[in-house]
């Protein structure tokens, strides 16, 4: 049995493909794993202490910095993957909002 491969399908990792070509910062799932990730790092334990600067913001589209804890990013991106894919682009364009993030972050504040 020969498997077929389309070696073409990806020109790039998958942490530099864009999402949506319309969109002016980094996809705010991309910026919501980084909040995660470094949530979950022991300062002194994963990494020299001197060396650990937790990621707590994300930018929208509109240029606005918005804090998150970790726990809340962890909410807001399993509540996204919880979305029907044919509609889940639609959540994450709403999402690089300002106003589609607050809203978003008010449902879920710790």
């Amino acid at each position: 049995m020969e498997l077929w491969h389309d070696a073409y399908a990806s020109h790039g990792e998958c942490g530099e493909m864009d999402f949506d070509p319309s969109f002016k910062k980094v996809s705010m799932m991309e910026q919501l794993g980084r909040i995660i990730d470094s949530g979950k790092i022991v300062p002194g334990v994963d990494l020299p202490e001197h060396k650990y600067h937790p990621v707590s913001t994300v930018v929208t589209d509109d240029g606005h910095e918005i804090a998150v804890h970790a726990k809340e990013a962890e909410i807001i991106r399993d509540a996204v993957l919880n979305v029907p894919v044919k509609d889940r682009l639609d959540v994450i364009k709403e999402l690089q909002t300002t106003k589609g993030f607050t809203a978003v972050l008010k449902q879920v504040t710790i």
